[in-house]
């Protein structure tokens, strides 16, 4: 049995150029301004990504724990209130694998409050999604760790993860999985494709459909 690892962010639902920054939000929900951390944060995981901003704004990263707990309460009512667009296929993609055979996993830098309301409120079937199987980035700043975790979860059979960067291709290293690339951003997708057994533009495409149907049951 093929035991698959979704990553949520880019690959179930797109993630908005421009959108209110939560982790922003949480820091000035805990009374003070916030500072937006430097450098690269593109695939990080929340509990990394509140350190940064906690570190940011000054404040003690022992407070990381409230942080989240902050985050999570801000986010269910801001997807309750504004969804995110499921990417184009998404939807569908997790039906098919479930049919397929496959025990559909996430592995994601969110935690398990926030990738509930995400696809929920996205629309997502969440009984196609097997909840065991929660790799979650509220627990671990490393996403490599992450993809150790899916292994662990998973157990000893076909792994594949699938996600739209370069940290998702760590994680699918770190577990020994093989790695499906997602992104609708050509130049991003080539930057992909060498970490990847399958980069496809899109969960629609026949290459995916092609991929599923041969790694069935």
């Amino acid at each position: 049995m093929i035991t698959a690892f979704w990553d949520i962010d880019g690959t179930l639902v797109r993630s908005p150029g421009t959108r209110p920054d939560m982790f922003a939000e949480t820091i000035a929900a805990l009374g003070v301004d916030p500072v937006t951390p430097t450098g690269p944060r593109e695939g990080f995981t929340d509990r990394k990504l509140a350190e940064l901003h906690l570190h940011a704004a000054g404040l003690n990263l022992t407070r990381v724990d409230e942080y989240l707990r902050r985050l999570d309460e801000l986010s269910e009512a801001f997807y309750v209130r504004t969804p995110r667009e499921p990417v184009p296929g998404a939807r569908e993609a997790l039906q098919l694998t479930k049919r397929a055979g496959w025990r559909n996993g996430l592995l994601t830098g969110n935690s398990p409050r926030r990738a509930r309301v995400k696809l929920r409120s996205s629309g997502f079937d969440l009984d196609a999604i097997d909840w065991t199987l929660f790799a979650s980035g509220a627990y671990v700043t490393d996403r490599a760790e992450l993809g150790r975790q899916a292994r662990a979860l998973a157990g000893d059979g076909p792994l594949v993860v699938l996600g739209d960067t370069v940290q998702d291709a760590l994680a699918a290293d770190a577990a020994g999985a093989a790695f499906v690339a997602v992104n609708t951003d050509a130049d991003l997708l080539l930057a992909l494709a060498d970490s990847a057994v399958l980069a496809v533009g899109s969960l629609l495409s026949p290459s995916f459909l092609a991929f599923v149907e041969s790694h069935t049951g």
